[in-house]
C-alpha cells in the first residue's frame, strides 16, 4: 500500500464511530508510518489550539471546549499495546513522542487566555447543570496548577511534569524487564506433586517448548501462589519470594534511582504550587482531608490488624509445633491448616470455576441486576485469546468491551481496567467508548482453564470498574470516571466482588468439571467460618503499601538510595509481624505510584473496602439481587461518574455519611 493511502485509512479508523481495526493499527507497516502520523496529528492540534485562542469571547459556547481529539485516542491505543504486548518498537515510538505531547499539554493547562475563556464561558454562558460541573472542575484545575504563578516558575512546573512523565515510563520499563528475565526450572516433582494438575501441567509444556523434559515456572500471578501454597520445598518457595520481592532492584533494572529523582521532582513541583509536600497536592481532588487523617486510619487499622495477626501467626506456629514461620511459608502452612482442620481443599475448590462459565455468569449477574448485555462480535483480533462485545443496556447499545483474560509474556502482570476511547456525543457523531479488562490467568494447555476463588473475584472487580465506565448517563465524556475521586473509584469494583463469593450467586453458575454438581452446602459453611481466616495478614500487608506511599510524599525525602532503602524498610517493619530484612525491596517494583496513578493515595483501596461494607449492607438487608436497591446504586452512584462530590454520591445512597462498624463487623471486631 502507498504512503498516502496508509495514512488515509489509519486516519479513517481513529475517525470511525465503531471500534477500529485494531489488528491493522499495531501492524508493522502502520507501527513504521506512526511517527510520522503522531507528529502530524500534533502539528494540526497546535494549529487549532492557536486559532481557538483567538476567538472573541462573544463567541465562546461550551461546545467550544468539547472536542474528540484523535491525537489522543491513537496515543492510547499505543499505550494499550505498551502495556499488553511490550516491544522496543512501540517503546521507541512512545519515548521519542510522548515528550512533545506533554510540552503541548502544558501549553494548554498553562495558557492564561485558555483559562480566561474557560471562565468567561462558566460566567456568561447558558449552561445547564453537567456543563457548569465541567467548567467548575476545569477552573479548579487550572487555580490548582496556579495559572498565575509567574511564567518563570510555569516553565519550571513545564520541565518537571515532562521529566515525570519520562522517568515513571522508565521504571515501567525496567520493572516488566526484570519481571520477564525471571523463569524458574524444577527437574522434578517431588516437591511439586501437591500442586493443582492444571498448573503443572502448563509448567511441563512450558519446559517442553524448551526442549527440556522439565517444569518452567514464570513470574505471573498464577505460578507465583501456586508454589508459596502448594510447593513442597521451603527453599524453593523463599526463591519464589525473594525473586518478587526484589524485582527491579538491582544492576541494569534497578530502579531506586529513579523513584529517588520521582519523589524530589514531585515534592519540588508541591512546593512551587504553594503546597508544604507532594501529598497535599495529591489529596485535593480526594475524599481524604490530609495526609494526617489517612495515617490515622491506617494506624488504627494497622493497630488492630497486627494484634489479631500475631494471634493467628501463634496459632498456626502451635499447630504445626513450629518455633518460626517464614513470610514465604504463611500460605503453605495455611492451606494445610486449612484441609487437615476445616476439610477445605482449594484445588477442589478450583474444579467449581471453569473459565467460561465463570466469564458467563459474570455478564449475566450485570443483565439481572441492570439488564445491561453483552453480545459477541466477531473482530479481526491483534492478539489471540481476546474477545470483543458489544454492550446494551435496556436493549441500547452503550459501549464495546474486549476482555483480554490470560498471561503472556511482555505484558503488566497485574489486573486492571482501561479505557480506549471515552465517550464522545456530539451534533455530528457519536463515538462510544471502547474498554477493556486485562488479568494475567495462566491459560490452561490442553484442558478446561480453572480459575481460584481470587482469580473469579479479580474477574468481578475488573468488570466492574468497566460497567462504571460505560454507565453514565451523561453525553459529556468530561464528567467521565477519571474525575471521580480516586479514594472513591475502588467502590464499585469492591461492590461486585461479593456476587463472586456469596453463595446465593456462586450457586447460579459454579458446577464440578467433571461431575456437573454444585458446591456442596458444606463447603459454603466452611468458606464462611474462614471469611476472617488470615484477613488482617491481608490488611497488614495493605496497610504497609499505603504506609510506604503515603510517608514518601508527606514527610522528608530521603537524601540518597541508601536512606530511601532504610526509610521504606523502617516503615514496613515497624507495622510488620515479620521482621524485614535489608533484601526487602518490594517498592522498586510498585508501578502503582510511580509509574500509575494511585501516588499518594494507595490508601484508596482499604478506604474502598470500607465504603463498600457499609454500602453493601444495604443489598444484604434486601437480597442481592434486589433490583430496588441495584437500581438505586446505578442511578445515585454507578452512572453520575463525578456530577457530583464522591461524598454528595454516597449520602445521596445511603443518606448520611460513611461508618466504619460494617467493615469492621466483617473483619471480626
Amino acid at each position: 500500500m502507498k504512503k498516502q493511502q496508509l495514512k488515509q485509512k489509519i486516519l479513517q479508523e481513529l475517525n470511525t464511530n465503531e471500534i477500529p481495526d485494531l489488528k491493522f493499527l499495531y501492524s508493522d507497516e502502520v507501527l513504521e508510518i506512526t511517527p510520522e502520523i503522531l507528529e502530524e496529528l500534533l502539528e494540526e492540534e497546535k494549529k487549532d489550539f492557536k486559532e481557538k485562542l483567538k476567538t472573541e469571547s462573544k463567541d465562546i459556547t461550551f461546545e467550544f471546549f468539547e472536542e474528540f481529539s484523535i491525537l489522543d485516542f491513537f496515543f492510547w491505543l499505543l499505550d494499550h499495546l505498551l502495556n499488553v504486548k511490550s516491544s522496543d518498537k512501540v517503546r521507541k515510538i512512545i519515548e521519542d513522542f510522548e515528550p512533545k505531547l506533554i510540552d503541548f499539554s502544558n501549553e494548554v493547562s498553562y495558557n492564561k487566555r485558555f483559562y480566561e475563556m474557560v471562565v468567561y464561558c462558566y460566567e456568561n454562558c447558558k449552561l445547564d447543570e453537567e456543563q457548569k460541573r465541567i467548567l467548575n472542575q476545569d477552573i479548579k484545575s487550572y487555580k490548582i496548577r496556579w495559572i498565575n504563578l509567574p511564567e518563570e516558575k510555569q516553565e519550571k512546573l513545564k520541565k518537571i511534569n515532562k521529566e515525570l512523565r519520562q522517568l515513571s515510563q522508565k521504571m515501567w520499563n525496567n520493572t516488566l524487564d526484570s519481571e520477564n528475565e525471571f523463569s524458574y526450572f524444577i527437574e522434578d516433582d517431588k516437591y511439586l506433586k501437591d500442586l493443582p494438575e492444571d498448573i503443572l501441567k502448563t509448567a511441563q509444556d512450558k519446559a517442553q517448548k524448551e526442549n527440556k523434559n522439565w517444569y518452567l515456572f514464570d513470574s505471573s500471578s498464577s505460578f507465583y501462589m501456586a508454589i508459596l501454597k502448594f510447593c513442597d520445598s521451603g527453599d524453593i518457595r523463599k526463591h519464589f519470594y525473594k525473586a518478587r520481592c526484589n524485582f527491579a532492584s538491582s544492576w541494569k533494572y534497578d530502579n531506586r534511582e529513579i523513584i529517588l529523582k520521582i519523589l524530589k521532582l514531585r515534592e519540588k513541583k508541591a512546593k512551587i504550587l504553594g503546597y508544604k509536600n507532594y501529598s497535599e497536592l495529591s489529596l485535593e481532588f480526594k475524599m481524604a482531608e490530609s495526609p494526617e487523617k489517612i495515617k490515622e486510619l491506617l494506624f488504627d487499622i494497622t493497630s488492630k490488624s497486627k494484634q489479631k495477626a500475631e494471634i493467628e501467626l501463634d496459632k498456626l506456629k502451635k499447630y504445626f509445633n513450629l518455633e518460626e514461620i517464614k513470610p514465604w511459608d504463611i500460605a503453605y502452612y495455611n492451606r494445610i491448616l486449612k484441609e487437615e482442620k476445616y476439610n477445605f481443599d482449594e484445588k477442589k475448590l478450583k474444579k467449581y470455576f471453569e473459565f467460561t462459565r465463570v466469564k458467563k455468569w459474570l455478564f449475566d449477574v450485570v443483565k439481572k441486576l441492570y439488564n445491561i448485555e453483552l453480545e459477541k462480535i466477531e473482530v479481526e483480533s491483534y492478539e489471540k485469546d481476546l474477545d470483543f462485545y458489544k454492550v446494551y443496556k435496556d436493549w441500547e447499545f452503550i459501549s464495546y468491551f474486549i476482555a483480554d483474560y490470560f498471561y503472556r509474556e511482555k505484558k503488566r502482570s497485574w489486573a486492571w481496567e482501561n479505557h480506549l476511547r471515552t465517550k464522545y456525543f456530539s451534533e455530528l457523531q457519536k463515538k462510544y467508548p471502547i474498554i477493556v479488562n486485562v488479568t494475567n490467568f495462566q491459560k490452561a494447555t490442553e484442558w478446561e482453564t480453572l480459575l481460584t476463588l481470587s482469580d473469579v473475584q479479580t474477574m468481578f472487580h475488573e468488570f466492574w470498574h468497566a460497567i462504571h465506565d460505560m454507565s453514565s448517563i451523561s453525553k459529556y465524556s468530561d464528567l467521565w470516571i477519571s474525575w471521580v475521586e480516586w479514594d472513591f473509584i475502588e467502590l464499585p469494583s469492591q461492590i461486585l466482588e461479593n456476587w463472586a463469593k456469596k453463595q446465593e450467586s456462586v450457586n447460579l453458575f459454579a458446577e464440578h468439571i467433571e461431575t456437573s454438581e454444585k458446591i456442596p452446602e458444606e463447603t459454603f459453611d466452611t468458606l464462611k467460618l474462614l471469611e476472617q481466616f488470615w484477613t488482617w495478614n491481608f490488611y497488614l500487608k495493605q496497610s504497609e503499601y499505603a504506609l510506604v506511599d503515603i510517608t514518601l510524599h508527606s514527610e522528608e525525602i530521603p537524601s540518597d538510595i541508601l536512606e530511601l532503602d532504610k526509610k521504606i524498610l523502617n516503615t514496613i517493619n515497624n507495622i510488620s509481624i515479620f521482621t524485614q530484612t535489608e533484601d526487602y525491596k518490594t517498592y522498586t517494583s510498585f508501578t502503582h505510584i510511580f509509574d500509575w496513578w494511585y501516588a499518594s493515595w494507595y490508601y484508596s483501596y482499604m478506604w474502598a473496602e470500607i465504603i463498600e461494607a457499609d454500602i453493601f449492607s444495604e443489598f444484604e438487608k434486601n437480597w442481592i439481587f434486589n433490583k430496588v436497591v441495584s437500581k438505586k446504586f446505578l442511578d445515585k452512584i454507578l452512572s453520575q461518574w463525578s456530577k457530583k462530590d464522591a461524598r454528595d454520591l454516597f449520602k445521596d445512597f445511603m443518606w448520611r455519611d460513611v461508618d466504619i462498624k460494617a467493615f469492621l463487623d466483617r473483619q471480626g471486631f
